[in-house]
């Protein structure tokens, strides 16, 4: 065969394949072009914290004062009391609170000490939260007839990059698993479904396909929790209910995943539109930082994606070894969610039996 005719082979070749090189040669390079924006901030502007008086006596001009100064470097959110303001920090509805004393706008009051609290298991924050203490410091010296000062507390333990990092990879794994390996399970046993058409149930295989590869997850949860224990990190990696965060993130993940295989005939073209959302799900779940770090349209973004909520609450269920009643309205939307998943994945199922 000649040459000229070879590439005649590739053209026809790419022709029948339009789709999937449009998404690998176009839209996978925007999407990453796109991406490197976000790291162009490198202290965060909007990233939520709590502002709240320390006691009934401070007024509410002051309370004004201080939020608007506050926007300057951050998202704030007045909260009425301290114990509201630091259920939203373990929550991570905020990231630090900052505690207003009585009497600034008083010209008697010779000085005023604001307390400045961080949650000691988000890492990432620890070091934005010196630099925003630094800059609020000689601020509120400029604007407020009292001496100022802002001591920054750490509330619960404070947990090294490594310990933070092991709940992060956790929920990387479980996304790897159920964009990557699953999809790729489906393919390659594409001619085998088709045959189940006619013996059993499509939707039962697939169900248990995702059953079974839930449980295998076990595996690898149980390598975390052994090299965590060997490396004497204080991090609660069997905690029961961290572990059903896990598993019930990939079942929605593989539902969705199996639901776009079904939709693209098990092809190449679906472990490509797989492989997409995976890394834009990496890309705007804000699974490492804060919302808000880089923008607050990704803050807004990644609070709208379930995969956020299930990093916050495992992230929180394995290094602040909080109680698992506080993420209770986080269960119920993330259950909510996978049923939802499901039921897409049921109708991408009868769409394929009526067409194949």
């Amino acid at each position: 065969m000649s040459l000229p005719s070879l590439f005649r082979k590739e053209l026809l070749w790419s022709r029948h394949r339009i789709l999937t090189l449009v998404l690998l040669l176009l839209l996978l390079p925007a999407f990453f072009a796109y991406t490197t924006v976000i790291f162009q901030t490198v202290v965060p502007e909007d990233t939520p914290i709590a502002i709240v008086p320390e006691t009934d006596d401070v007024s509410a001009d002051g309370l004004d004062i201080i939020e608007g100064g506050a926007a300057l470097f951050s998202a704030p959110e007045r909260y009425e009391s301290e114990e509201r303001a630091m259920r939203a920090l373990r929550r991570e509805e905020v990231y630090a609170v900052l505690v207003v004393p009585p009497g600034i706008l008083d010209e008697s009051t010779t000085d005023a000490t604001f307390t400045l609290a961080i949650d000691g298991g988000m890492v990432p924050f620890g070091d934005p939260s010196i630099a925003i203490r630094n800059i609020m410091e000689p601020r509120l010296n400029q604007n407020l007839p009292a001496d100022i000062r802002v001591e920054r507390t750490v509330v619960g333990a404070e947990r090294t990059l490594s310990e933070f990092l092991v709940p992060v990879f956790m929920m990387g794994m479980v996304l790897l698993f159920a964009f990557t390996y699953f999809p790729y399970n489906l393919a390659r046993e594409s001619d085998v479904l088709e045959r189940v058409l006619v013996s059993t149930s499509l939707d039962a295989v697939i169900a248990t396909k995702i059953l079974y590869h839930a449980m295998l997850l076990l595996v690898p949860i149980g390598a975390f929790a052994a090299a965590a224990n060997a490396l004497g990190y204080s991090v609660a990696v069997l905690s029961p209910s961290a572990i059903a965060v896990f598993l019930l993130t990939f079942v929605y993940l593989a539902a969705i995943s199996a639901a776009v295989m079904v939709l693209t005939d098990f092809s190449a073209l679906g472990r490509f539109c797989n492989v997409a959302l995976l890394f834009g799900s990496i890309t705007f779940s804000s699974l490492v930082y804060p919302v808000g770090f880089f923008s607050p349209l990704r803050k807004e973004l990644a609070r709208s994606i379930p995969l956020h909520h299930s990093m916050v609450a495992s992230r929180s269920l394995t290094l602040k070894q909080v109680d698992a009643s506080l993420f209770a309205d986080r269960f119920l939307l993330l259950g909510g969610f996978t049923l939802a998943s499901l039921l897409a994945l049921k109708l991408a199922i009868e769409h394929y039996k009526r067409t194949a």
